[in-house]
């Protein structure tokens, strides 16, 4: 399989809440779904979702079919808990299957620029403690 990242993702086990907003309105549409970043970068992330619907609404196809909808994923990055709200699209989906486990992978793209004072603080808080969470999620999965 070709790699078509613009950047390197480095793993991580984050958790997160992803609420679906609309742009627009400035409303939120569905959510909060509960999940974990499994790998990052400056341009975007690969989340583990165990729910993926809520109330007929699919957080995926859903989303996709309204270019108003908006991923708002809200991280908590330890070890002190420091939050962090990142804007993002969705932009693939896939079955994650681990032993008994069945969950989702989505892939979503930030809508913040990686040179924005945000992401490149975001990027600072993650590298700590990183190695030890990527070791974690690695050693209890064939990923």
């Amino acid at each position: 399989m070709n790699e078509h990242r613009r950047t390197k993702r480095i793993t991580d086990y984050l958790p997160i809440t992803v609420t679906v907003t609309n742009s627009t309105a400035g409303t939120i549409t569905a959510g909060p779904f509960s999940g974990r970043i499994i790998d990052i970068s400056t341009q975007g992330a690969c989340l583990l979702m165990t729910q993926i619907i809520q109330n007929n609404f699919h957080i995926f196809h859903t989303t996709k079919e309204d270019s108003n909808r908006l991923f708002q994923l809200s991280v908590n990055i330890p070890p002190d808990n420091i939050l962090f709200s990142i804007t993002a699209l969705p932009v693939w989906m896939d079955v994650f299957q681990q032993d008994q486990i069945r969950a989702f992978k989505i892939g979503v793209e930030f809508t913040t620029s990686p040179k924005e004072e945000q992401m490149m603080r975001l990027q600072k808080v993650i590298k700590i403690q990183q190695e030890q969470r990527a070791k974690w999620w690695s050693s209890h999965t064939d990923a």
